[in-house]
């Protein structure tokens, strides 16, 4: 108001006021739109496959560890025998969570990626919210094509000319999700964080594929033992509905778990990390990591698999560390201490069956092109980390 005074119109006024305004509207008001929650949660089970037997507690754990406080927790659900399901996990009246079923699929593979965006799709449309998280639980072998965890060259062999397609990431019967296929169903930075509960996902392959979807990966360089993240859920889930989600909390939680058994049980490898500065580690593996490492040296590297006649897995730092200078190791140390958030690993992993030390953990992993598997190593070359640093055998 313009003039430095004030006055009261008379009551009847105002009243008379309103009944015009409201009889010369043209239609009703909107309402205000509403809030959206804070953070939606999908908890991917592919269990059509030998860890069907996990999917209930997995569910259960899941649902003690839930509280809405206007945050949304789905559970895509497949199981052996049994249609797929999209469960929410609610609060009721009384405070307690309940799940109920909102979709029940006819039978699909789980194991592609139109899958896996349909079922994000139907997650969108029921439970909007302003950030994403995934967790993913299945069988998995990080960037690796379709059986050749156990058998690298002859699994592809028997393959002859055709081309192979898939990298291991969920599992339905006997499929695999191929890694890009997974990737490429994601649309950009739609997730604030995706954890694996699965193994061998914290391989530079799988991060850098990745890095351009979420924020946040949190993954195992070596096997995760059963039952997994099901003793923390109850109260560690909580911690990704964070306004900032703590992962390297969770994180912390699950190695803390592990690291309290004993015997094989006392197993467990864990890593978080910042997706958005990978690009500079390729950058520095382009530029520095230029020398070679003989395969004879194989061996001495820090390896995360349990295999008698090959290696796969082989941590990233103890590598590159072989591959470059003195100036590179410090560059290479330092962008490591910005990428990876936390990182943890028992002294050994599951020593008794064919088990082994754990000496180095950088937190990441890294496939070694090796002169015995060299349709392996063509399928390496396809990945993007791959292209980035070809140079770099």
């Amino acid at each position: 108001m313009a003039d430095n005074y004030s006055y009261r119109l008379p009551v009847g006024w105002v009243l008379l006021s309103l009944l015009l305004m409201s009889a010369c509207s043209k239609g009703p008001v909107a309402d205000p739109e509403p809030e959206l929650p804070t953070r939606t949660i999908l908890y991917y089970l592919g269990a059509d496959n030998s860890l069907y037997t996990e999917a209930d507690e997995k569910v259960k754990a899941l649902r003690q560890g839930f509280s809405s406080g206007g945050n949304h927790l789905m559970i895509y659900k497949d199981s052996r025998n049994e249609s797929p399901e999209l469960l929410e996990v609610y609060t009721a009246g009384n405070g307690e969570s309940r799940i109920r079923t909102v979709k029940t699929y006819p039978r699909q593979n789980s194991a592609t990626g139109e899958t896996f965006q349909k079922v994000l799709g139907d997650v969108k449309t029921r439970s909007p919210a302003n950030s994403y998280g995934l967790i993913l639980f299945s069988h998995a072998s990080g960037w690796l094509p379709q059986g050749t965890l156990t058998r690298p060259e002859s699994a592809i062999l028997q393959m002859g000319v055709t081309p192979i397609q898939t990298y291991t990431l969920v599992m339905d019967g006997s499929d695999e999700l191929d890694l890009r296929e997974f990737a490429a169903a994601i649309p950009d930075h739609f997730f604030d964080f995706i954890a694996f509960e699965a193994c061998f996902m914290a391989g530079i392959e799988v991060l850098y594929e990745l890095k351009d979807k979420t924020d946040y990966i949190l993954s195992s360089a070596a096997e995760i033992v059963s039952p997994g993240f099901a003793p923390i859920y109850p109260a560690a889930l909580p911690l990704l509905y964070q306004p900032q989600p703590d992962l390297a909390g969770f994180a912390k939680a699950y190695f803390g778990f592990w690291n309290a058994q004993i015997g094989d049980y006392r197993s467990a490898t864990i890593t978080v990390v910042k997706t958005s500065d990978l690009l500079l580690l390729a950058n520095w593996a382009k530029q520095y990591a230029i020398g070679q490492v003989p395969e004879d040296d194989l061996p001495e590297i820090q390896h995360f698999d349990r295999y008698q006649n090959h290696r796969l897995f082989f941590d990233f730092a103890d590598y590159y560390g072989r591959k470059t200078s003195d100036e590179g190791r410090v560059k290479l140390e330092s962008l490591l201490n910005t990428i990876v958030v936390y990182h943890a690993a028992t002294p050994a992993f599951i020593p008794s069956q064919l088990g082994f030390q754990i000496n180095s953990h950088s937190g990441i992993t890294t496939y070694i092109p090796q002169d015995r598997f060299p349709k392996l190593n063509e399928r390496y070359s396809e990945l993007t980390w791959c292209k980035l640093t070809r140079h770099n055998p």
